[in-house]
């Protein structure tokens, strides 16, 4: 969201800035560089909806599917977004071992209904 005295995008709206281009999906390429990912990163986007184009306010939910191990990865990253409004839900699976990590992201409440 803007920033209240200085009009600046901050948290989750910057980095939704730089990829909602037309209401599109970005491209895995790049949605791994607004992440900070390097592009040799494992990662498939199940869901991406961004709702509102700029200047409205953006809206994500998102489903990111990442190895195990990059699960701090990602959790570092979206922390690092300083967002009070983001939410992560974290699914581990595999048997018999972890192997897939489900990542739900939103920046807004989930909606009833």
């Amino acid at each position: 969201m803007a920033h209240p005295t200085t009009g600046a995008v901050r948290g989750s709206q910057k980095l939704l800035a730089n990829l909602a281009k037309n209401g599109e999906v970005p491209a895995l390429d790049e949605i791994k560089k607004a992440l900070g990912f390097a592009q040799s990163t494992e990662l498939k986007v199940a869901n991406w909806l961004i709702r509102g184009i700029p200047p409205a306010y953006l809206n994500l939910a998102a489903e990111l599917q990442v190895p195990v191990a990059h699960v701090s990865d990602v959790v570092d990253r979206f922390i690092k977004l300083n967002d009070s409004a983001i939410n992560l839900k974290i699914l581990i699976n595999g048997i018999p071992f972890p192997e897939i990590a489900t990542i739900i992201v939103r920046n807004a409440p989930e909606e009833e209904g």
